[in-house]
C-alpha cells in the first residue's frame, strides 16, 4: 500500500512538470506570434507612410510644373524649317617649272595662287518623303549655279526620283564636287573626254535599288537630261535629250574588304536644231554622240583599326564617239589610283592618267600624267595636300612639272560631302 502511494505521487509530480513545460512552450509561441503581428503592422504602417509621402511629392511637382508652364502659339519654329547650310573653301598655289611652256599657259595653267571656289551647300528635308540640295560656287571671277535638285525617296518601292540640275552618275568621280576629290584635280581622261567640267546637266534621274542577283547589292541609274554639254552634245540648242544608264554591282569580299564594279552607257545628239543665243535658226542633220565607261573600286579597311589603316584602289575607263558634220572623233582614256592611309590623319597615294586627245585623227596621239600626293587631315574640317603632276605625251613639246599645295576647309553639317 505504501509503495502504491509513493508511485502515485511520483506520477503526479511528473505529469505536473510535463503540463508546466507544455504551458511554458505555448506561452512562448503565443508571445512570438504576438510580436510578429506587431512587426507586420509596423512594417505596413511604414510602407503606407512612404507611399503617401511619395504621392505628396509627385503631386507637388506636378503643381509646380503647372505653375511654370508657358503656353506658346501654334506657329512653326523658323529654325526647324530652315535648310542646313555648309560653307567650303578651296584654294591652292602651284609652281610650273617648265620654262618652255610656261608662257603659253593662262588662267590656272600658270604659276601663282588661286582661290578656286567658295561653295555654299544647302540641304533640307521637305517632308518625310523628300528633300532638296543646292550648291552655289563663288570664285574671284564669277558665280556658278552648280547644282540644285529635288529627291523623292519613295517614288515607287525601291526607286528614288531626282529632278533638277545635278552632276551625272557617269562612273564614280564625275558625280563628286571638285573640293571632295582624293587629289587636287579630276583625272586627265575625265576632263578630256567628258569636258572640262564633266557632265552636269538638267533633267530627271531614277535610281533603283535592285534585288541582289549578281552580287551582294545591285543598283541601276537611268537619267534623262538636256544636252547642255557643248563639248559632247549640242550645247545650248538641242533637239533631243541625252540618256544615261549606269549599272553598279557591290560585293562584300570579307568583313574588311569590299569590291564595287560599274558600267555606264550614254547617248545624245550633237546637231544643233533651234535658235542660238544670237537668234539664228539652225536645222542640221542628225548626229549622235555615244559614250561608254567602266569603273572598279577595291577598298580595304580593318574593322579594329579603321581610323589608322585603309587601302583604296580605284580605276575608271572612258570612251567617246562623236559624229561630226564631216568626220568623227573617237577617243579613249582612263586612270588608276592607289591610296593608303598611313596614320590617323595622313594619306598618301599615286594616280596614273592616260588619254587620247578629243579630236579627229588621234590614233597616234596621247597624253599621260603621273600624280603622287600626300594629304594631312588636320581635322574633319581642314585638309592640307601636297601634289606633284608630271604631264607628258605626243602633244607636249616637253614634259611639264607642276607642284601644288592645296588647302580645303569646311564648316557646317555636311562638310566634305562627295556630292
Amino acid at each position: 500500500m505504501k509503495n502504491r502511494i509513493i508511485s502515485l505521487l511520483i506520477f503526479l509530480l511528473f505529469a505536473g512538470a510535463l503540463l508546466n513545460a507544455q504551458e511554458s512552450d505555448s506561452t512562448k509561441i503565443a508571445r512570438l506570434e504576438k510580436r510578429i503581428k506587431k512587426l507586420e503592422e509596423k512594417f505596413k504602417q511604414n510602407e503606407l507612410e512612404k507611399i503617401l509621402k511619395e504621392a505628396e511629392t509627385v503631386s507637388t511637382e506636378k503643381v509646380k510644373e503647372k505653375k511654370t508652364k508657358v503656353f506658346k502659339s501654334g506657329q512653326r519654329s523658323l529654325q526647324a524649317i530652315n535648310p542646313e547650310i555648309s560653307v567650303i573653301g578651296d584654294m591652292y598655289g602651284q609652281y610650273i617649272s617648265n620654262e618652255i611652256n610656261k608662257n603659253n599657259f593662262y588662267n590656272d595653267k600658270r604659276s601663282g595662287m588661286f582661290f578656286r571656289t567658295l561653295s555654299l551647300h544647302f540641304q533640307g528635308g521637305l517632308d518625310p518623303f523628300s528633300y532638296t540640295k543646292a550648291t552655289l560656287e563663288f570664285s574671284p571671277d564669277n558665280v556658278e549655279f552648280a547644282e540644285a535638285y529635288f529627291v523623292l525617296n519613295k517614288f515607287i518601292p525601291h526607286v528614288s526620283f531626282t529632278a533638277g540640275k545635278f552632276r551625272q552618275q557617269f562612273g564614280v568621280l564625275n558625280r563628286w564636287h571638285v573640293h571632295s576629290l582624293d587629289q587636287q584635280d579630276y583625272p586627265l581622261a575625265l576632263t578630256t573626254i567628258l569636258g572640262e567640267d564633266g557632265l552636269n546637266q538638267i533633267g530627271f534621274s531614277f535610281d533603283w535599288t535592285m534585288p541582289a542577283f549578281t552580287s551582294d547589292a545591285n543598283e541601276l541609274t537611268l537619267q534623262f537630261t538636256n544636252s547642255r554639254n557643248s563639248h559632247l552634245f549640242s550645247g545650248e540648242t538641242f533637239s533631243f535629250p541625252s540618256v544615261l544608264m549606269h549599272f553598279k554591282n557591290y560585293w562584300d569580299l570579307s568583313k574588311n574588304t569590299y569590291l564595287e564594279f560599274g558600267i555606264t552607257g550614254m547617248v545624245g545628239k550633237n546637231n544643233r536644231n533651234g535658235f542660238d543665243n544670237t537668234g539664228n535658226l539652225f536645222f542640221e542633220h542628225s548626229r549622235s554622240t555615244v559614250l561608254a565607261g567602266a569603273d572598279l573600286t577595291l577598298f580595304w579597311q580593318p574593322v579594329d583599326q579603321a581610323l589608322y589603316k585603309s587601302f583604296l584602289w580605284r580605276s575608271e575607263f572612258y570612251y567617246g564617239d562623236k559624229e561630226l558634220a564631216g568626220g568623227r572623233i573617237k577617243a579613249a582614256g582612263g586612270y588608276t589610283n592607289f591610296e593608303y592611309r598611313l596614320a590617323e590623319r595622313w594619306l598618301g597615294g599615286i594616280r596614273f592618267d592616260y588619254t587620247q586627245p578629243f579630236e579627229e585623227n588621234n590614233s597616234s596621239k596621247d597624253l599621260y600624267q603621273i600624280v603622287p600626293y600626300i594629304t594631312w587631315e588636320q581635322s574633319h574640317w581642314v585638309r592640307f595636300r601636297f601634289q606633284y603632276n608630271y604631264l607628258n605625251g605626243t602633244q607636249m613639246p616637253s614634259a611639264v612639272h607642276m607642284f601644288r599645295f592645296q588647302i580645303v576647309w569646311a564648316v557646317g553639317p555636311h562638310k566634305h560631302d562627295r556630292y
